[in-house]
């Protein structure tokens, strides 16, 4: 009992120190002009995405003193996967109808069934190296590259030049840093608490680490992309608010395992790369689909993709 209410502590630590980071960041981006559009698709994105993140750096370190943390890293990445394209992409089309103008977000779209597909290939050999981990970072860097020649060709330049002055860098308020610093450090220190509590509890109960990196550590890791997002589509933010769900997912791929991998190899088990992943894929491309068909989703999508999310959860905890 115990054991679970530490770990239930750390994944509120993990939301805390989240939302500390990305409140920080917002106003630090804005205090240096940087525009809207950036600040969704990357800073936003990172911010909420700052969990998976430092869990799967913190479980490499780890994995590098000889503690298998392989399985808890691995379903934290795919459970939150799950969770932001899923349930929660559900729970926001339930609340309010999506709608995209046409060809919006077609990039990050892409992206999103590209990074999924290739986490598939380089899981085929049962291990994600450091040879791995570069490419997942060469992409993500590719990415932000066509990301900002996109939006020069819409003039919604990412950093607005002829507002952008030195005297801004002096404009950022300690109180902004402090408040950055406090919440790495919070993140840190909880994703620890996660991955420590995470093992024992899945000792304890004798279930599968993957299993509580998939529902518990990658539910309450998608916590950050949950408040985000439904506070974006609230109000009315809709693109903002997709833009967090599909960035997250795509940053989670390519930096969270991108960078951990270039830590330590993660080892890939069998039913990770025939299923897991695999499904994950599956769950992307009809999101995908869905958003591109009509440029709008609605609570039958919704419900549909809130479905997927229940058989996935289910057929885990079966033992599939």
């Amino acid at each position: 009992m115990i054991d679970f209410l530490i770990f239930i502590l750390a994944i509120f630590l993990l939301w805390l120190g989240a939302e500390s980071v990305t409140k920080a960041a917002i106003k630090i981006a804005k205090t240096l002009s940087l525009s809207e559009s950036f600040i969704g698709l990357t800073i936003v994105a990172i911010g909420t995405s700052f969990p998976e993140i430092v869990i799967s750096i913190t479980g490499a370190v780890q994995n590098l003193r000889g503690e298998e943390t392989s399985q808890i890293v691995l379903g934290n990445v795919i459970g939150s996967g799950m969770a932001n394209l899923a349930l929660i992409l559900g729970i926001l089309g339930i609340f309010k109808v999506i709608k995209l103008k046409k060809n919006e977000l077609l990039l990050d779209m892409l992206m999103l069934v590209l990074s999924t597909t290739i986490l598939y290939l380089v899981s085929l050999d049962g291990l994600i190296t450091i040879q791995d981990g570069v490419l997942l970072i060469l992409f993500y860097l590719i990415y932000l590259l066509f990301l900002n020649r996109q939006n020069l060709r819409k003039q919604t330049i990412l950093f607005k030049k002829k507002q952008f002055k030195k005297k801004k860098l002096k404009k950022i308020k300690l109180a902004h840093l402090v408040q950055l610093a406090l919440g790495l450090i919070i993140l840190t220190k909880a994703s620890q608490m996660v991955l420590d509590s995470g093992v024992i509890l899945a000792e304890k109960l004798n279930i599968n680490e993957m299993l509580v990196g998939i529902l518990l550590v990658g539910l309450g890791s998608s916590l950050p992309e949950l408040m985000v997002s439904l506070n974006a589509a609230l109000k009315g933010s809709m693109a903002l608010s997709l833009n967090n769900l599909i960035g997250s997912n795509i940053l989670n791929v390519f930096l969270a395992l991108g960078v951990s991998s270039t830590i330590t190899t993660w080892e890939v088990d069998r039913q990770v790369v025939q299923f897991d992943i695999p499904y994950l894929l599956f769950t992307s491309i009809v999101a995908v689909l869905f958003l591109l068909s009509k440029n709008k989703f609605e609570r039958n999508e919704s419900l549909l993709m809130i479905a997927l999310y229940t058989i996935f959860i289910v057929l885990k905890i079966s033992g599939f």
